[in-house]
């Protein structure tokens, strides 16, 4: 047996024990959440699903997920839960039956099967808590992994865990990837062969689509509706200022012309990345009028709105080592996009809209002046780019159709 999972199977009682009295320490926006953490979670008559998304993100995945299973039981009751607040939040509007999700300690986790009861669990890409799969174990909890993924870090740290949580992962009742790579990698920490499909990312059904007019969609955001609209979705901190370099680079007639919304990743860095872009000379305000400024929006869940009204858009994420965010957001939205190198964790998304010429990929400095000239200046080829991304977009849905018959297949839905 492992040294690191004898260390995890020791210490999470322990933490469990000692976590409810370490409620009076938590933030202010902790405290009013800190028994759902604990497990505190009460349905009558329990739950045909317990559905579980880590964040804000693969919140995403569950709307489509909830859709597709309801066409097999209508009647379904789910329990949604989260790790963040702010996936909670977003949650919260598909279901009453919502809360954080239960640390992974064996108390909590205990109580909290015991309060909802789930007949089954679907965790949405990797979310492989010991003994969460444990308790489940126990008590005959079918468990499935749905838009499943897996990087090559993860491998080698579910690998350090040893015997005992290959086990876990070869008794899983479904694994049902993204990719084919993702597929490869959850083979080598343990799947069943027989219990693992590629079935696509489930968050390409709930991607958004482009607004009947356009021209509204600026006017209705206070924009001018009669000029082309740049957003720049998800800034990360280093990347306002490249953007705005680049912006700087363009010619006078070009920035006159074009509006740029700037919409921070996390509201927390946006007086970071505001002081840096205002340092390599754009201003920044919150008048859309003032002419080649720029509008700031650090509001959270207002990006897929901008991404509707734009024309062209910068992903973030991507110009650093952050791994990059979805480009198939903009895409879906009609917008021609344009995207940093570092996209890893949007690998495939990338490729696909690659292999459509419907995406620009460039490096900070001058291939992102370039890059970012062509978009702004040709007009020919920028609804020609923005043409085929919608269509690769449009291309990528039906995963969650795909991963309910296969839970029907392995006889994990409906009961």
């Amino acid at each position: 047996m492992s040294v690191p999972w004898t260390a995890y199977r020791v210490l999470a009682p322990v933490l469990g024990a000692l976590a409810p009295a370490a409620g009076v320490f938590a933030s202010p926006h902790e405290q009013p959440f800190w028994k759902e953490r604990m497990g505190e979670a009460s349905l009558p008559g329990g739950c045909h699903a317990w559905v579980h998304a880590a964040s804000l993100g693969e919140a995403a995945a569950v709307p489509p997920l909830l859709r597709e299973l309801r066409l097999h039981e209508p009647q379904a009751r789910f329990w949604l839960t989260a790790t963040s607040r702010t996936g909670r939040a977003r949650l919260r509007k598909l279901e009453r039956g919502t809360s954080l999700a239960p640390i992974d300690s064996p108390q909590a986790i205990r109580r909290f099967t015991e309060g909802v009861q789930p007949q089954r669990l679907f965790l949405i890409e990797t979310e492989l808590w010991p003994h969460w799969l444990l308790r489940a174990e126990a008590d005959g909890i079918p468990v499935a992994i749905v838009s499943a993924r897996l990087s090559e870090r993860s491998v080698g740290r579910y690998r350090n865990l040893g015997a005992p949580m290959r086990k876990l992962v070869s008794g899983l009742g479904a694994v049902l990837c993204q990719s084919e790579d993702d597929q490869r990698r959850w083979l080598e920490i343990g799947a069943d062969p027989a219990r693992t499909r590629v079935v696509g990312n489930l968050k390409s059904d709930g991607l958004p689509h482009p607004a009947e007019d356009r021209a509204a969609a600026r006017a209705a955001l206070g924009m001018d509706p009669a000029r082309p609209l740049l957003v720049l979705g998800s800034l990360r901190p280093g990347e306002g200022r490249h953007m705005a370099r680049a912006w700087n680079a363009m010619s006078p007639a070009t920035r006159a012309r074009w509006q740029v919304v700037a919409v921070p990743r996390h509201p927390r860095a946006s007086e970071e990345l505001s002081a840096e872009v205002s340092s390599a000379g754009v201003t920044v305000g919150a008048d859309p009028g003032r002419a080649e400024a720029w509008l700031w929006d650090d509001r959270v869940g207002v990006l897929v709105d901008w991404y509707r009204a734009a024309d062209a858009a910068f992903v973030g994420g991507s110009l650093s080592p952050f791994a990059g965010h979805n480009p198939l957001e903009p895409a879906a939205c009609g917008a021609a996009v344009l995207m940093g190198p570092h996209h890893e964790s949007q690998r495939d998304y990338v490729r696909a809209l690659s292999a459509g010429a419907a995406i620009s990929l460039a490096a900070a400095g001058e291939p992102l002046v370039a890059a970012l000239r062509e978009l702004l200046e040709n007009d020919e080829l920028r609804a020609a780019r923005a043409r085929a991304a919608r269509e690769v977009a449009e291309a990528q849905r039906g995963s969650a159709a795909r991963a309910v018959a296969a839970l029907v297949e392995l006889g994990l839905w409906p009961e």
